[in-house]
């Protein structure tokens, strides 16, 4: 019986992360996770890299030290979340829900925050990294003559 890829990262970190290197040792992988109920879940340490989560809902769920680099978080509900230590580089979280998150020591390099996104509506510390406020890559300044 095929399982969906909800269904996988609810039987926890540790499966899921097998499935997802099983996955990309035959080539590209791109988890559909758009619309998972997973609210509360503990996915402490989960690859989740360039997974489409659009829509999700996230919301005091345990992604603590999760890869999330290159995902699709449009519109989801991360409320609450702990996002202690995760990687959220190059991440897109337009219209996501980061009330009350937990950001302390993510790295948000890259990512694309709301416009309407304000820090003051989460935790986090001196160790979070922070996308630039112009949203101009480091690879777009060079292209100009300027520095990473």
């Amino acid at each position: 019986m095929h399982k969906t890829d909800e269904e996988l990262l609810a039987r926890g970190p540790a499966v899921w992360n097998e499935h997802a290197r099983h996955q990309r040792a035959k080539g590209p992988f791109t988890p559909n996770l758009r619309l998972a109920a997973l609210s509360g879940a503990d996915l402490q340490g989960v690859d989740l890299v360039d997974a489409d989560m659009r829509d999700a809902d996230l919301s005091a769920s345990y992604l603590i030290a999760a890869d999330l680099s290159g995902a699709d978080l449009s519109g989801a509900n991360l409320t609450e979340a702990y996002l202690i230590k995760a990687e959220l580089v190059d991440s897109i979280l337009t219209g996501a829900q980061l009330d009350g998150a937990d950001l302390s020591g993510a790295d948000l390099s890259g990512a694309t925050l709301d416009p309407a996104f304000r820090r003051a509506g989460v935790i986090s510390d001196i160790l979070t990294v922070w996308p630039e406020s112009n949203a101009t890559t480091g690879l777009d300044r060079i292209r100009r003559g300027g520095r990473a």
